[in-house]
Order: structure tokens, then C-alpha cells, then sequence
């Protein structure tokens, strides 16, 4: 009875995995979400499908990535920005689990290094700054609302999803009846009969999951394309919230002295990052695109970077009568700090407005920084983005030329001028892998 009881369980489940990556189940679960769209009144002006607009936010909010803090719905992404040297590479931890299922929240854990630093200090006396560590982001984004200029709008793209449906519907049975005859086509050779048959159930089932992830993502993307295509709504709104982490694994290190007639001593720094973003994000019509974003962040600081203690390289440390000029010479340090080194917790606060023109691919941003404590410059940047799209469409790569002012109420250094604290740099940033939707 026993292995009755195993045999008829062993067949129900088999049936029942097959039944469940059935052409026919495929069919009926896009039918099933045409029609709870179709079904919704205009009121609630739903244009195209769940995954569908995973894909719509993917390709518009994909237009702006500059760091590890920025949302993407790639798998994964880098990032580097040439002001810091900081090179970021990230992956997202998000596993759909439903047909229709739209992207509300997910995990991203990252590496961050200072790799511009590292290579600029083999070829000159500045310092190596030891930053290597993880960054780990969670994400929360809420629902898109869209708003039509009249209900037309929506009748025409349910009309346009259900010709969609005709067609994918005639095109899997096409392909399922051609696979079918490949099938009988098979010789079994030296098999045996059960062998044979597993063969082409394994055959068989690799086959329809294939055509499902296939024609799932198909009525997606026709609807994206369609919809990107023909603009037919008058805004698309959404808004995330970041909550964003970063933990150096490797200590910074610099040689400190109190005095010229001092010990060296070499001091340690430990500058993790927590911040926590909000952005509002609008596409419209006539207007364009618009990304507004506020943050607010803690550090921890050192006092080399609020401009406490002097830099001197070793010939100027020997020449003044270092006292450990031979301890320098042979560790061969290049640069050390003079004063009183200490570090400390710098609160933040960030705000940033993104705009690209109608059909642009090239648009204006502007950010401003203030931090709060005993390191307080107030920073500015204005920057270009560009956004370069693949043969889709697709954001495929995003840079943004930045004109940065460090410092712009001179709090640190009160003698520098406007030119002194202005620089121009580049952050880069490149979506890769599959989309997670």
C-alpha cells in the first residue's frame, strides 16, 4: 500500500507541474491579467500590467546613477565618481515570486573602494587612502500613480494589449505544436523505454519554461514599448525611500605628529556611512523629468578633512628638523600631518533636483550639501547628465560632468578663493544583467 500510496502522490504532483507550465496555464494567466486591467474603471487609469511598468520605471528612473545610494532595477550595476575616486560595484537581492508582481521593496549589498586614490598615489607623494568596504541598501518604492487626459487613453491600450494577447496566444501554439513534432522526430537508439520517456519529459519541461519566461516577459515589454512609444497618459508619478549603509572592512591609517619635534604616531579612522534618502519622481508629457531628492546621513570624520591639521611631505618634515625623518624615510612614507588628529561624527543634510527636457537624453542637476558639527563646509554641485541608451532604448550607461564647489561659505579655509574650492569631475555609472521584474 505503501508504495501505491508513493506512486499515485509521485503522478498527481507531476501532473500537476506539468499543468502548471502548460501553454494553455501561460495563456490563461495573461488573460487573466488583461482582463482584472481591462475590468478597472478609468478612475483608476491602470495603462499596462504590474510588470509591465517595472519596466517603464527601470528604463525612465534608469536615467540618473551616480553612486551605490541611487535606485536601479538591474540585477546589477557600477558606479564611479572621479571627485573621490570612489568605484562602486552593486547587486540586487530581489527574487520575484508572482506572475504579475510589482517591484515594492528589495535588498542591494555592494562593494566600495577607492581605487582613483590608490592608483593616483603609486605615481605621486599624496597619500593612499585605505577605503575598501561593503554597502548594504534597502529599498522601498511605493506604488506608480498615472494620470490620463481622458479614459481613450486607456480604451486604446487595452484594445492594443488584447490584439496583443491574439497574437501571443496563435504564436505559443505555433511554437508548442512545431516542438511537439520535434519530439516524435526523436529516435529512442539504445534507450529503454522509461529512459526514453524521462529524456523527453526533461526535454519537454525545460521547453515550457522556457516559452513561459519567454512570452511572460514578451507581454511585458510590448506593453512598455508601447506605452514609452505612443506617451499616452499625462503624468506617471512615484516616489523611494534608501536606506543605505556603508562598512569599511579595512581601517584608514595616516602618520600623525603632534609637532615637528614630535613622534610620528599613526592614527586609525574607521569612516562608515548611514544615510537614509527620500526621492519624488514625475514623468510627464509636456514638462519632462523631474527628480527631487532629500537626504540625511552621519559620518564618521577625521580631522584631516576639515583642514585642522597641516599636510607636509617627508623633504619638507626632514628640512624643518622632523625628528623621525629616518623612521619616515625607511617605512617610505611620503606624507604625514601635523596637530592634534582626532575624529568625529559629522551629521548631514542633502537636497537634489535632476530635470531632463521632453525626449532628452541630456538634462541639469544641482545638489547642495551642508554638513553640521565641528566639520561644516556647505558644498555645491551642478552637474550635465547623460544618459546613453542601448539599440531598445534602454538607459544603457549614465555619466554626469559636475562643477563642484567645496566649502562655498569657507568655513575651513577662510583665505581660499572661489577658484581655489571649484572642481570639475565625472561620475559614471553603468546598469548591466537583467532587469529585476
Amino acid at each position: 500500500m505503501g508504495k501505491i500510496y508513493k506512486l499515485i502522490l509521485c503522478l498527481v504532483s507531476c501532473s500537476f507541474t506539468l499543468h502548471a507550465q502548460s501553454p494553455e496555464q501561460l495563456i490563461s494567466d495573461l488573460q487573466t491579467i488583461h482582463e482584472t486591467i481591462r475590468s478597472e474603471s478609468c478612475t483608476n487609469q491602470q495603462l499596462i500590467s504590474n510588470r509591465a511598468m517595472n519596466l517603464f520605471l527601470s528604463d525612465k528612473i534608469g536615467s540618473y546613477l551616480t553612486d551605490y545610494k541611487s535606485l536601479s532595477l538591474y540585477k546589477n550595476y557600477i558606479t564611479l565618481n572621479t571627485l573621490d575616486g570612489i568605484f562602486s560595484l552593486n547587486h540586487n537581492l530581489f527574487q520575484p515570486t508572482g506572475t504579475d508582481e510589482p517591484v515594492r521593496s528589495f535588498y542591494v549589498v555592494g562593494v566600495r573602494a577607492n581605487v582613483a586614490n590608490a592608483f593616483i598615489s603609486a605615481f605621486t607623494e599624496k597619500p593612499f587612502s585605505n577605503e575598501l568596504g561593503a554597502t548594504f541598501k534597502k529599498t522601498w518604492i511605493s506604488k506608480p500613480k498615472t494620470v490620463l487626459h481622458n479614459c481613450l487613453e486607456k480604451n486604446v491600450m487595452d484594445a492594443y494589449r488584447e490584439s496583443l494577447l491574439v497574437l501571443i496566444e496563435q504564436e505559443i501554439k505555433k511554437r508548442e505544436e512545431e516542438f511537439t513534432n520535434s519530439l516524435l522526430q526523436l529516435k529512442q537508439g539504445s534507450l529503454t523505454n522509461p529512459e526514453f520517456t524521462k529524456v523527453k519529459d526533461d526535454i519537454r519541461s525545460r521547453f515550457y519554461a522556457k516559452l513561459i519566461d519567454e512570452f511572460s516577459r514578451k507581454f511585458a515589454d510590448s506593453q512598455y514599448q508601447e506605452l514609452i512609444e505612443t506617451v499616452r497618459y499625462k503624468r506617471i508619478t512615484t516616489h523611494w525611500t534608501n536606506l543605505s549603509f556603508y562598512v569599511p572592512v579595512i581601517l584608514q591609517r595616516f602618520t600623525v605628529v603632534q609637532s615637528i619635534r614630535s613622534a610620528t604616531e599613526t592614527k586609525k579612522s574607521y569612516p562608515f556611512e548611514l544615510s537614509i534618502n527620500h526621492t519624488r519622481f514625475w514623468e510627464t508629457k509636456k514638462s519632462g523629468r523631474f527628480f527631487l531628492t532629500v537626504e540625511a546621513g552621519l559620518s564618521l570624520t577625521n580631522s584631516t578633512q576639515n583642514y585642522s591639521l597641516e599636510r607636509v611631505n617627508y623633504e619638507q618634515y626632514k628640512n624643518a628638523g622632523g625628528v623621525d625623518s629616518v623612521t619616515l624615510r625607511q617605512q617610505k612614507i611620503n606624507t604625514l600631518f601635523v596637530g592634534s588628529y582626532q575624529t568625529f561624527l559629522t551629521p548631514k543634510a542633502k537636497v537634489g533636483f535632476v530635470y531632463y527636457p521632453p525626449d532628452s537624453h541630456i538634462g541639469i542637476s544641482t545638489t547642495l550639501e551642508q554638513n553640521i558639527g565641528i566639520h561644516k563646509p556647505l558644498n555645491w554641485i551642478v552637474g550635465i547628465p547623460i544618459v546613453l541608451i542601448d539599440k531598445a532604448g534602454a538607459p544603457s550607461a549614465n555619466f554626469e560632468f559636475r562643477f563642484s564647489y567645496f566649502d562655498v561659505t569657507h568655513q575651513l579655509v577662510t583665505r581660499q578663493t572661489f577658484s581655489d574650492n571649484m572642481s570639475i569631475n565625472l561620475s559614471v555609472g553603468v546598469p548591466f544583467s537583467k532587469i529585476i521584474y
